[in-house]
């Protein structure tokens, strides 16, 4: 014989009382959301120091491309684009960091150099954008220009057949790069919301108490057929329930009522 496969009841898929617990806490989330947000934003303005970027754009040639000035062929324009992606790694290499620094003899290593550096090709084609980070916008600047003056010379010799000319050449940027404080609020801010929501969850599921008719119906997908009235409890009392359906309150207070009889 077959074996029936287990029926999901409405009571296993319905979200109503989740969503109902989750929205009760709306304004405990959003509270918890800001304080983190200025505990964040503040934190990141305390902690975190400024950084600041300059950069240059750098044209890579092909001079192979150039021998027939009157027509150039797609193989030519993919070598130098091939080149420019090869000038990624080679701009980073140590022979550009270690003479870019003997230039303007700085204490720097070029291991430090490095992880200053970063290089981005525009749009597939033969420009490059090189980039320096540091927390002093003047050194950026001192360092942007001197690997902009070396690279072209140890460029040909490295690769050849090609060459690099400055586009755009650094400029003195005052302007903040990082950190976003901004970034840094809205993480706490999502952060705080989603503890809350996580709270709420695991009181849901670890409350068993039933707190109304409605939610009887919701749970166990059985129809309520009647409500017996508390009589024992108060006017401001009446419908609510604790403990065995609301039950127990009333008990006790009987038990008390026949003590003082």
């Amino acid at each position: 014989m077959e074996k029936k496969k287990p029926q999901i009841t409405r009571s296993e898929i319905n979200l109503i009382p989740l969503l109902r617990a989750l929205l009760k806490n709306v304004w405990l989330m959003i509270l918890v959301g800001l304080v983190l947000a200025g505990a964040t934003y503040g934190m990141t303005k305390l902690l975190i120091k400024p950084t600041y970027r300059c950069e240059f754009t750098a044209y890579i040639n092909n001079q192979h491309a150039q021998s027939d000035k009157n027509s150039v062929a797609n193989s030519d324009l993919l070598a130098a684009q091939q080149i420019t992606k090869t000038l990624q790694y080679i701009i980073q290499s140590n022979t550009i960091l270690s003479a870019s620094l003997r230039s303007i003899d700085s204490d720097l290593t070029t291991g430090e150099l490095r992880k200053m550096v970063s290089t981005e090709i525009k749009d597939e084609t033969e420009l490059i954008s090189v980039y320096v980070v540091s927390e002093d916008p003047e050194l950026s600047y001192l360092l942007a220009t001197a690997i902009s003056e070396t690279a072209p010379k140890y460029m040909a010799q490295i690769v050849e057949g090609s060459s690099m000319k400055i586009v755009d050449y650094p400029v003195l940027n005052t302007n903040r790069f990082g950190p976003s404080y901004i970034k840094y609020a809205l993480l706490g801010f999502f952060a705080g919301v989603l503890i809350i929501v996580i709270k709420s969850i695991i009181e849901f599921f670890l409350d068993d108490k039933i707190n109304s008719e409605q939610e009887i119906e919701e749970r166990f997908d059985i129809p309520i057929l009647g409500v017996i009235p508390n009589v024992a409890l108060t006017g401001s009392e009446k419908g609510s329930y604790s403990g065995s359906y609301g039950y127990q309150q009333s008990y006790e207070r009987s038990a008390v009522n026949n003590e003082k009889q």
